[in-house]
């Protein structure tokens, strides 16, 4: 097994939600699932000699094998977590705050079908969080 073997581009993040929506149409049996993002900005200062992949590499250790991390900066992941609700989300999340030793970590999470049945509706979703927990932190970066 590779070491990185839940560690994916964005494109093939999308895909897996895709997939996941499928299978549950398929079967009729809609199964949660999560997807969520990460934003560490602190991370980046303290780690500064690493790659987006080996953050995402420390955050490997806290999840199930099944789980999928997509790095798309160095301070900026999205997660997503089959058969997972929000609540069992959160508790992961709150696990790789401790183990990066950041409570300033800023997350987001879309759940499967609460707050959307379609991958639109889900990054939709994601997107608002998005916009409601981060616009105020750039904009204060940015004074």
């Amino acid at each position: 097994m590779n070491e990185k073997s839940n560690i994916y581009d964005f494109e093939v993040f999308k895909a897996l939600v895709e997939i996941e929506i499928n299978r549950n149409k398929r079967y009729k049996e809609p199964k949660t699932f999560s997807i969520a993002f990460l934003y560490a900005p602190h991370l980046v200062e303290k780690f500064k000699n690493k790659k987006p992949e080996e953050i995402a590499f420390m955050i490997k250790d806290d999840i199930r094998a099944a789980d999928v991390i997509a790095p798309v900066e160095e301070d900026f992941v999205f997660l997503f977590f089959p058969e997972t609700n929000k609540k069992e989300c959160n508790n992961i999340i709150k696990r790789i705050k401790k183990k990066l030793d950041d409570e300033e970590i800023i997350e987001g999470i879309s759940t499967f079908p609460e707050d959307g049945k379609t991958a639109y509706e889900l990054f939709t979703r994601l997107v608002q969080i998005m916009n409601e927990k981060l616009i105020p932190v750039i904009e204060l970066d940015l004074e």
